[in-house]
């Protein structure tokens, strides 16, 4: 017996995962809109349905079955009857240390849990388990009777998958096909989460294939990498989710990367993103010049591209000619003209040509060489904004990675405006975070002595967070900006420790992580790698 929608909704108010007020309000748009009131507010508050499962655990005290870690005890399953699961979707599965759980998606179900139970032990423990996540194991004991416990063809599969990621705000989804099966994973918040448990090797070659053919690759070729992109509808009346996708052959068959290309508008201003406001005041401050450079710097990964999309968003699009070169252009911004970088035209040869286009403001999307960065440089000077990201550590590592391919060190202190570097750490729940007063060592390397009375939050884990503690990313930025001290000793070919001692008010990484940690924003564990003097 499937789990009814009240039950999980009732487990959600428990949890606190919504109010009662907003039940009420979206019942009727569900009514209108011919969806469930789960669908609704699992769209209305962005939670996949495990958010729902795990609310029911938490009510009933049980654990919820973490299936990509337990495994399916194909001993006990097989003496379970086809006609018990089929009824009562459920599955004997083993943890990491042998105990052995029935995980069943209704703790309520006395008739499937007592039946059961005479045959696998009175005293077997329950577990909580989505019904879709279960059906892939129940397929594999007992096909015949399973398969109507789900519609889990490839395509159905495929749109539920698609939702998931979605709700979960993944960026990246991984199919990977190994010996046992085909694995699914999502990449949320710089993390890799599984998605239920391994799907038999037919389902998964089957939503293989299909998102090949939606990506436009030809499916009779397996053996070789290859490159697509799909627009699938999100069937909740937003935008389509733009998709990436990558092939590649492997040992057991073929792996999918998709990368999700969708933006979340609501997070693309500058302090949303976390930058500090003196640190807005003072870009907003660099971005009023006539010309110039400012650069975004950091390791692959960690939001360059976000930070310079929310810059371009601080610009009036209707005053200003803003032309951007990108590879690939991930997001569409009204009023400007975005230019897609590939092999006929690089970053360099876009850059020439903007510069008949009478532009004020450039983006490129990366200095890659000394014929793009030469190019950006050029064009500071004749009365134009570049925007730039570059790959260094520090932002004042941006100089010598300049002077290292081969930028004359006088045309960057007389271009350069400002260089911000970046990166991601994990916000923490606000649902379920918990305060605890630091210990001497953690004290001093945040910088404050016991008596001072603050504290630090530590992620703990709740249906909202999925159990994680952890909900969203949030920048940690570091900004040097040049003055004409700074210019001249750049000059003079200064090193990096000479800059940032001249440098007056370097807000460093270390700084906004040690604020960030403070403000409970983010964990210690987090923001540790970025407190050494080094950043």
């Amino acid at each position: 017996m499937i789990v009814n929608e009240a039950a999980l909704i009732n487990a959600g108010l428990q949890a606190g995962l919504f109010d009662r007020e907003l039940v009420n309000r979206l019942r009727s748009q569900a009514r209108i809109a011919r969806q469930s009131l789960l669908d609704a507010l699992s769209h209305e508050l962005r939670l996949p349905r495990t958010s729902f499962y795990l609310a029911l655990a938490e009510a009933h005290g049980l654990p919820y079955a973490p299936l990509d870690t337990w495994i399916l005890d194909r001993a006990s399953a097989t003496r379970l009857p086809g006609t018990l699961i089929k009824r009562h979707p459920m599955a004997p599965m083993r943890t990491p240390e042998g105990t052995l759980y029935l995980a069943i998606s209704d703790p309520a179900d006395q008739i499937g849990v007592d039946t059961a139970r005479r045959i696998l032990g009175a005293g077997t423990p329950l577990a909580v388990a989505e019904p879709e996540a279960i059906a892939p194991l129940l397929a594999q004991f007992a096909p015949g009777e399973a398969r109507d416990t789900t519609g889990d063809e490839p395509v159905a599969l495929f749109e539920r998958l698609v939702r998931e990621a979605l709700l979960r705000r993944a960026s990246d989804i991984h199919i990977e096909s190994i010996k046992e099966g085909t694995r699914v994973r999502l990449r949320v918040d710089g993390r890799m989460q599984a998605w239920g448990a391994l799907l038999p090797r037919q389902l998964g070659e089957g939503m293989i294939s299909r998102i090949k053919v939606l990506a436009g690759m030809d499916i009779a070729e397996s053996r070789a990498p290859q490159d697509g992109g799909l627009n699938y509808p999100a069937n909740d009346g937003s935008d389509p989710m733009e998709m990436r996708v990558a092939s590649v052959p492997a040992k057991f068959g073929e792996r999918l990367t998709l990368r999700v290309m969708q933006s979340d508008p609501e997070r693309q201003t500058l302090a949303a993103l976390g930058m500090p406001p003196v640190m807005v005041e003072r870009l907003q401050k660099a971005l009023a010049h006539p010309h110039g450079i400012v650069l975004v710097t950091g390791p692959t990964g960690c939001g360059k591209s976000t930070t310079l999309y929310a810059v371009l968003r601080e610009l009036d699009a209707n005053a200003l000619n803003i032309l951007t070169a990108e590879d690939p252009v991930e997001q569409v911004i009204a009023g400007i003209t975005q230019v897609q970088v590939s092999g006929k035209v690089d970053f360099a040869g876009a850059l020439r040509s903007f510069l008949r286009h009478d532009p004020d403001v450039i983006l490129v999307g990366e200095i890659r060489d000394f014929a793009t960065a030469d190019v950006a440089l050029k064009a500071a000077t004749t009365g134009h904004m570049v925007l730039s990201t570059l790959h260094t550590n520090t932002a004042v590592g941006a100089i010598t990675r300049l002077a290292d391919i081969g930028c004359e060190r006088f045309l960057v202190g007389a271009t350069l405006h400002g260089v911000i570097a970046q990166r991601l750490v994990r916000l923490l729940c606000t649902h379920c975070r918990q305060a605890r007063a630091p210990t001497v060592d953690e004290g001093r390397l945040l910088g404050v002595r016991e008596r001072d009375g603050c504290h630090i939050h530590e992620p703990n884990g709740c249906p909202r967070c999925l159990g994680t503690g952890y909900r969203g990313r949030v920048g940690l930025f570091e900004a040097l900006w040049l003055d004409g001290e700074l210019a001249e000793r750049i000059a003079n070919s200064a090193g990096e420790r000479e800059l940032a001692q001249a440098a007056g008010g370097y807000w460093r990484l270390a700084d906004d992580a040690r604020d960030k940690v403070l403000r409970g924003v983010t964990s210690l564990a987090e923001a540790r790698p970025y407190l050494h003097p080094g950043l």
